[in-house]
């Protein structure tokens, strides 16, 4: 049986516990949380709990009143992973449509940070970041052979530092990034896909001779899908 996924107000109790002086300086958001664990999730290989759990808190355990404070925050933290792993699970990804497999965990410091839109899901991309470093010689790899993939990456890491990864004078405006976040969930499938065909093989290829299909066409397969959500994958 699949756990429910976190309210709204059980990741706001989440996230005020990573934030608390009672965990260390480098301890993760849930912005972070999300687009860590994404990365995890879509990536080359599965990551076992207790490789990624101490890595949400920087490697050093944070200090809990007592054992219930620590079930429910660890127990919340389960959670948050087992509904992103979810999303990408099998069952979900036969049944791909207009909708994305996952919307990523984007916090508003609107009302707190007057620039808060300069900065809109920067610290999701450093998560993300962060989960591909928990295979890094994988993903750098991948980037080395792989042009297309390179580019996914790249729009994405492109929130965490504002700027093109290689070119820093490609400066992302307010608008840019919220179009660029708006195209996030099928960036992460591109990668998700990716690293399906990487580990599994290509299951069916399309021969194309007419004009190029746009991602966002209906698919010349007749299916009704978007092409990115159907032979585009």
């Amino acid at each position: 049986m699949s756990l429910a996924p976190l309210t709204d107000e059980e990741l706001q109790d989440l996230d005020d516990f990573l934030m608390s002086p009672r965990t260390p300086d480098e301890t993760m958001d849930v912005e972070m949380l999300d687009g860590f664990l994404v990365a995890l999730t879509t990536g080359p290989v599965d990551v076992p709990e207790e490789e990624w759990l101490p890595q949400v808190f920087a490697g050093t355990p944070p200090e809990f009143a007592d054992q219930q404070e620590a079930d429910e925050i660890l127990g919340a933290l389960r959670r948050h992973a087992a509904t992103i792993a979810d999303a990408f699970s099998v069952k979900r990804r036969s049944n791909v449509g207009d909708d994305p497999l996952y919307y990523p965990l984007i916090l508003s410091d609107e009302g707190v940070d007057e620039k808060w839109q300069e900065s809109l899901g920067a610290y999701w991309a450093s998560g993300f970041r962060l989960g591909m470093l928990a295979h890094e010689e994988q993903w750098q790899a991948a980037l080395d052979n792989d042009e297309a993939f390179y580019d996914t990456i790249a729009d994405i890491l492109t929130l965490e530092a504002g700027h093109h990864p290689e070119d820093e004078a490609q400066v992302m405006n307010v608008a840019q990034r919220e179009e660029r976040i708006a195209e996030l969930p099928w960036l992460v499938e591109d990668v998700m896909f990716y690293w399906l065909e990487a580990r599994y093989g290509k299951v069916e290829t399309v021969t194309r001779d007419g004009d190029k299909v746009g991602r966002n066409d209906p698919c010349p397969c007749g299916s009704g899908k978007k092409y990115k959500k159907c032979h585009g994958a």
